[in-house]
């Protein structure tokens, strides 16, 4: 990693590693980074270990991980960014960059308490979503968004508030996140809060609360008709 970050991000100081949380806390004591990058797994330890323990220090944290399984919902979910092992040159590149952008944002230091709060949220209990825009990290319950759509490489996120909020993540993206917390691909620009469905019409169409009418694609009429009428 160390000489990764040497060749491809000049602009990244190296200050020190560590292969602990103990270790890892005396460097952030000692430093102040304004970046880390860390391992999801720290030996027999865990790198969330080490985030719960630093305090009142504004950071920016890039995660890195052999395996996308403990924490990467929660990581995705705070708008955060981790890298798979092997890295690649070009996504450390791209998640370094995208660091400094957010770290500009207001309500950029709110993103790993959030992570540490999404990691201990149990089933059923409500879900908040972290949305970068322009000036703000705006963190979201899951259960106000009514729909999202697709438009090219972005996402308008529909809002109960009548609210529309502009994601630069695809709605695949959102499809994989939020598709466990009770939403429904239609079509292939529509993912749909099925809390906020009023009825199905015949026309292959979704009629929302608000009257919103949400087209259903023919691949998606039997997954729709299974999750909303059992059938």
């Amino acid at each position: 990693m160390d000489s990764l970050i040497k060749e491809y991000c000049p602009t990244v100081q190296v200050l020190g590693m560590a292969s602990s949380v103990r270790e890892g806390m005396d460097l952030f004591q000692r430093f102040s980074p304004a970046l880390i990058f860390l391992d999801i797994e720290l030996g027999s330890e865990s790198g969330f270990d080490l985030l719960t323990q630093i305090r009142n220090h504004p950071y920016h944290v890039i995660f890195t991980t052999a395996h996308e399984r403990y924490g990467v919902r929660a990581i995705k979910f705070s708008a955060l960014d981790y890298l798979l092992k092997p890295i690649q040159p070009i996504e450390l590149m791209r998640a370094v960059l995208k660091a400094a952008e957010l770290a500009k944002l207001k309500g950029s230091g709110a993103q790993v308490q959030h992570l540490l709060k999404e990691l201990h949220t149990k089933i059923g209990q409500e879900k908040m979503i972290a949305i970068p825009q322009s000036r703000e990290i705006r963190f979201l319950q899951v259960s106000d968004i009514v729909y999202c759509l697709a438009s090219n490489n972005y996402t308008t996120i529909f809002l109960s508030t009548g609210e529309k909020l502009v994601a630069s993540r695809g709605i695949y993206y959102f499809d994989e996140l939020l598709q466990p917390t009770g939403f429904l691909r239609t079509h292939q620009s529509y993912l749909v809060n099925t809390r906020f469905i009023r009825s199905i019409k015949k026309e292959q169409e979704l009629e929302l609360t608000d009257l919103t009418v949400i087209p259903i694609a023919k691949l998606k009429l039997s997954e729709v008709r299974k999750v909303m009428l059992g059938k």
